[in-house]
């Protein structure tokens, strides 16, 4: 992913030549690729375009795809997902998509997930490795998740996103007006902002990283930003996914830490 800033605000791009010249790098082969879609922590939706490079690039190099696709319902930017199986009936032979109710209808403690795979072949395989593991499904799960993909809770989820939209462009708007120095993503997707504090980390006016000085002088508990490989040093996630109350007090106790 190439980082670029746009009116003040992060913006990402798929970089598709340094994706393709990672394959197989190192002296080893590259036999699967998993994808985040929607992008977290950068909330990035990613085009069709873009998509169809990709499982291109994995198609000609012989590579299985696996899509992690839980955040595909959470859309505050009013975009469409595009699931990447799809695309093509032979990206669809060569992808393991991932979904659940748990991100969208904040059930994650239900235990309740899915692996959609057409290639049967690789459906057996893969039920081979899962009967190995330790992983299990809870019947309120299967429960939750029959009521949410039901068609029951639609008027509901699209509230959700309404709501979204809404802390997301208090969100940014707040960052970018009182937050000097600060950038952040603006979510096509999922409940997560990505902020960038490595100006005021290098002038001193943030000690430590990130996390650790909202944690300490705002008590605003953030996602470490390393946590997510290399290149997030000096940023955090932030999850908006909350009453706008709670986000507005968030905002301001990190403000005035901050300010002192």
């Amino acid at each position: 992913m190439a980082l670029y800033v746009k009116n003040g605000n992060l913006h990402y791009s798929v970089d598709l030549d340094r994706f393709e010249q990672t394959i197989h790098s190192g002296g080893t082969r590259t036999s699967m690729f998993l994808l985040c879609n929607p992008h977290n922590p950068t909330g990035q939706a990613y085009s069709r375009s873009d998509l169809t490079k990709m499982a291109e690039i994995c198609l000609k190099n012989d590579i299985f795809i696996c899509s992690d696709e839980i955040h595909s319902e959470v859309l505050p930017g009013g975009v469409k997902h595009i699931p990447l199986a799809a695309l093509d009936p032979e990206v669809g032979n060569h992808t393991i998509t991932l979904v659940a109710p748990s991100k969208t209808f904040n059930v994650p403690g239900l235990f309740c997930g899915f692996a959609i795979i057409p290639n049967k072949d690789l459906l057996e395989n893969y039920k081979k490795v899962v009967e190995q593991m330790t992983m299990h499904v809870s019947s309120l799960g299967l429960a939750a998740a029959q009521v949410a993909y039901s068609g029951a809770c639609n008027d509901w989820l699209a509230a959700m996103n309404v709501y979204l939209k809404g802390n997301r462009d208090f969100l940014v708007e707040t960052v970018s007006r009182e937050f000097e120095g600060i950038k952040t993503t603006i979510p096509e997707a999922t409940y997560l902002a990505w902020l960038d504090c490595n100006e005021p980390v290098h002038s001193g006016q943030i000690r430590g990283t990130p996390h650790e000085f909202f944690l300490k002088q705002a008590k605003v508990a953030l996602n470490e930003g390393r946590d997510f490989g290399q290149g997030g040093e000096g940023f955090v996630r932030l999850n908006f996914g909350c009453p706008r109350k709670t986000l507005e007090e968030a905002l301001n106790r990190m403000k005035d830490a901050l300010s002192k």
